[in-house]
């Protein structure tokens, strides 16, 4: 019994022989946030782009999923694009870049999203982007409507370049000089279109700030660039009056592929909204600003609900918007903070900038530790990463 005794202290647990030390305490929130301290001493925040690199009330950006450390910033004021190449690195570069007719395909851009390699022969990423516009082609018309989102190929050899093949049959089509730039697609549903997000091939979410609804765009096949067969596209408009607008607000969207539910920043009710994007079916046809053959209707019974009630989570004006590792990022273009959330709604963490109200607006996240977002008023891109 007495050996028992002495085997059951040394070694079955009664006494170890080794000090208990206390549990560290895991902190709360995101590192790249700061973990809940409003500290900005406590994250990195580096300035990767200005206005020397084209900058110009930057309102969107993505990372080019064919090309590593390629990032495209759009431009609003002169409707362009910031290319940074090896961006964040010592390396960097960057290219400003103005397309032929941006004053009609790039108007006024608020939001870029990339999409599918499909413009044979290349297979560089096809993209899209969204234009605040009611097309007024820079002042010099009065405003049509005729607007909506643009198809893009983001290959060098292409995108800002004439196609002199097509400037030559739309002058022979025509009989006078026309360059429609380096665009592959258009279509002209949706004037005021102020966030996209790509969904599979040339399909993209839209918001329709003219219309105040969602669209799902799908361009089928291109026509190449610089030509004007929109004809093969088809439109479906969603929730129609149930977003809103607010002007010079992009309110962007991001899609949760896997769950097939879209997250809308509806800046001007104070939300973030859900779609459904397989609910509902193909109701009425509508008014074509596209030609005749075009495919164009209303959705019936699809389901739209709020996921985040603004005030209640201390949003004001909720502009940018990112899904990553099954937090949702939000920026705030009233407040200059950026707030996440978990899958539930549920605050985890926010961070203020200190930047001018106004400046938040697109966001992107390689991943939740390596987060980018623009400053359209001191016309920058930062990158947010955790304390080293």
């Amino acid at each position: 019994m007495r050996i028992l005794s002495t085997v059951a202290l040394l070694g079955f647990g009664c006494y170890s022989g080794v000090e208990e030390k206390e549990p560290v305490p895991v902190p709360d929130g995101l590192a790249a946030l700061g973990y809940d301290t409003q500290d900005l001493g406590s994250v990195t925040l580096t300035v990767v782009g200005d206005d020397t690199d084209g900058l110009n009330v930057p309102r969107d950006l993505a990372f080019n999923p064919d090309e590593s450390g390629e990032l495209w910033v759009v431009n609003r004021t002169d409707d362009s694009v910031s290319i940074f190449w090896d961006a964040g690195t010592a390396d960097q570069s960057s290219e400003h870049i103005v397309d032929p007719f941006a004053m009609h395909f790039m108007d006024n851009v608020s939001s870029i999203a990339f999409g599918a390699p499909l413009h044979a022969p290349t297979s560089s990423s096809n993209f899209a982007t969204c234009q605040e516009s009611t097309n007024t082609y820079n002042g010099y018309g009065d405003p049509n409507y005729f607007m909506g989102p643009t198809l893009w190929s983001s290959d060098p050899e292409i995108f800002g370049e004439s196609n002199r093949d097509a400037v030559e049959f739309m002058t022979d089509l025509y009989g006078s000089y026309t360059d429609l730039g380096s665009h592959l697609d258009m279509l002209h549903e949706s004037p005021l279109c102020m966030g996209i997000a790509h969904d599979y091939d040339n399909v993209y979410w839209a918001y329709d700030g003219y219309n105040k609804s969602l669209y799902r765009y799908d361009f089928q096949e291109d026509h190449g660039p610089g030509f004007d067969d929109h004809g093969d596209g088809i439109m479906a408009r969603y929730a129609e009056g149930d977003i809103g607008y607010e002007a010079d607000v992009p309110s962007h969207l991001i899609l949760d592929q896997e769950a097939r539910l879209l997250y809308v920043a509806d800046t001007a009710n104070n939300r973030i909204a859900i779609l459904d994007t397989e609910s509902g079916e193909a109701g009425a046809d509508l008014l074509r600003a596209e030609r005749p053959h075009t495919t164009h209707y209303e959705v019936d019974g699809e389901e739209l609900w709020t996921f985040i009630d603004g005030a209640e989570a201390g949003l004001q004006a909720p502009s940018g918007i990112e899904l990553v590792d099954g937090i949702l990022l939000v920026t705030d273009n009233q407040t200059s903070e950026i707030v996440a959330f978990d899958m539930d709604g549920e605050v985890v963490d926010r961070l203020n900038t200190g930047l001018p109200s106004g400046s938040l607006m697109g966001i992107f996240a390689r991943s939740i530790d390596d987060l980018w977002f623009v400053d359209a008023v001191g016309n920058r891109v930062y990158n947010l990463t955790p304390k080293e």
